[in-house]
């Protein structure tokens, strides 16, 4: 599942021009590493990070951005069905895609994960000089693009509920701010 889910995301990040793919990369590495703190099943995080930008867009606030944890979860609602995911496990992977941006109430400790790890991703210097490069290759000047990074660092600390990932963005916002200042 956790293949299928990354091979799914890989091709549509092609079609869809977005997410880069080492933003992907930096939320599952984040959600291997929360999985094991808390206990919780890892394939089932690492499927719903994969899934939860299926449906996306480059278009800065675009209405397909806005509303990509909605569409993803109904994107990739088909293909956990095809797969043959127990339905259980569908609706754990479904609310953690959904509820990643608190549209939607997370219900479980999975879901809590993923949220916080695909913030997570943007508020390290890695993320942040990852999503600068890429608002680059998008034709956005440079100033604009920085002050872009420090609103998406602000927008996804906010997110944050796992004490340690808010304690961790603390430090590392800090350090993110001095550089771009």
């Amino acid at each position: 599942m956790v293949e299928l889910s990354k091979e799914l995301m890989y091709k549509q990040r092609e079609i869809n021009k977005a997410p880069a793919w080492r933003l992907t990369e930096l939320a599952i590495a984040k959600g291997k590493e929360l999985a094991r703190k808390y206990n919780e099943d890892e394939r089932l995080i690492l499927t719903s990070l994969y899934l939860a930008h299926t449906v996306f867009s480059p278009i800065w606030q675009g209405e397909i951005q806005k509303n990509h944890p909605k569409l993803s979860a109904e994107f990739s609602k088909k293909y956990l069905e095809k797969w043959k995911v127990e339905k259980e496990e569908q609706e754990i992977i479904l609310n953690a895609i959904e509820a990643h941006h608190n549209d939607v109430e997370v219900k479980t400790k999975i879901g809590e994960i993923v949220k916080n790890a695909e913030c997570f991703k943007f508020v390290t210097i890695e993320g942040s000089l990852i999503w600068l490069h890429e608002l680059g290759l998008r034709g956005i000047p440079y100033e604009e693009a920085k002050e872009k990074v420090i609103k998406k660092m602000e927008q996804k600390r906010a997110l944050l509920t796992l004490e340690d990932c808010i304690k961790e963005a603390e430090i590392n916002c800090k350090e993110i701010i001095q550089l771009f200042t």
